[in-house]
């Protein structure tokens, strides 16, 4: 196989069939993945019961994973009528448009597209809820805050290492050229759990120039950057990656 897909646990096997059915050889390992936190969810209906109801004034929620998508459905029928849903991700949107909830979806599946919507350009004194996990989307969050936008964090999960990752098939070092990873926190668990030569010596492909950013603090030198975190954006990414592979050899 060609690359490691290194994503959360939960994306893992749908991903790497995706990778494979486009005849792009790889395996994928779940190095993360998210735990529920109950008092936060316990918190939600509370929190939605407080939001503002006056219907002449919008409330921006934000859906950064399908993790958080799935707690806004539950409560599908507690949220007031002005509020208009974000996702960052397609995976996120449809997750909301199968339970009837109108989506506003960046072309670009990254906080940086999100953030280039025309409804989140003038939002001074507008209330913006990110539900998210804890840490992480600062970009997403101060960058809103800069604009004006009253903003409040609801995070419902937490990302976990995991102690003894799982790969959708057996593999080995020798058979990997480039490292795909779709987010910062999956870089660092990379690092933190194969060793730091081997990740320095592969091609990586990221989703965004904060994640190369990243990588490139790790030692990392050849980096490629895919257009957005989908798994179409990735897989064009890594085709034109092998691409340029095949010309180069020919040369």
């Amino acid at each position: 196989m060609s690359f490691l897909l290194l994503r959360p646990q939960g994306k893992c096997a749908k991903s790497a069939l995706a990778f494979n059915r486009a005849n792009v050889s790889t395996v994928a390992c779940g190095l993360i993945d998210t735990q529920l936190d109950t008092n936060a969810i316990e918190q939600l209906p509370a929190k939605i019961a407080a939001l503002p109801k006056h219907v002449s004034h919008d409330i921006y929620v934000i859906v950064t994973s399908t993790v958080a998508a799935e707690q806004c459905i539950k409560l599908k029928n507690t949220w007031p009528n002005n509020i208009v849903f974000f996702a960052v991700g397609n995976s996120s949107a449809n997750i909301l448009q199968q339970a009837e909830l109108d989506v506003v979806t960046p072309q670009e599946a990254r906080t940086e597209g999100l953030l280039a919507l025309a409804k989140l350009q003038h939002v001074a004194n507008k209330h913006i809820i990110v539900m998210k996990g804890f840490g992480g989307r600062e970009l997403l969050v101060d960058t809103l805050r800069i604009r004006g936008a009253l903003v409040n964090e609801w995070e419902v999960y937490k990302r976990v290492k995991i102690t003894q990752p799982l790969s959708t098939q057996d593999w080995q070092e020798d058979q990997i050229r480039c490292i795909i990873a779709t987010s910062g926190e999956v870089i660092q668990a990379a690092f933190e759990h194969f060793e730091k030569a081997w990740l320095q010596t592969k091609d990586w492909i990221v989703v965004s120039t904060r994640t190369a950013e990243i990588a490139k603090k790790m030692g990392v030198s050849h980096i490629h950057i895919s257009r957005d975190a989908s798994d179409k954006a990735i897989i064009q990414c890594a085709q034109l990656y092998l691409t340029r592979a095949r010309h180069s050899t020919e040369l």
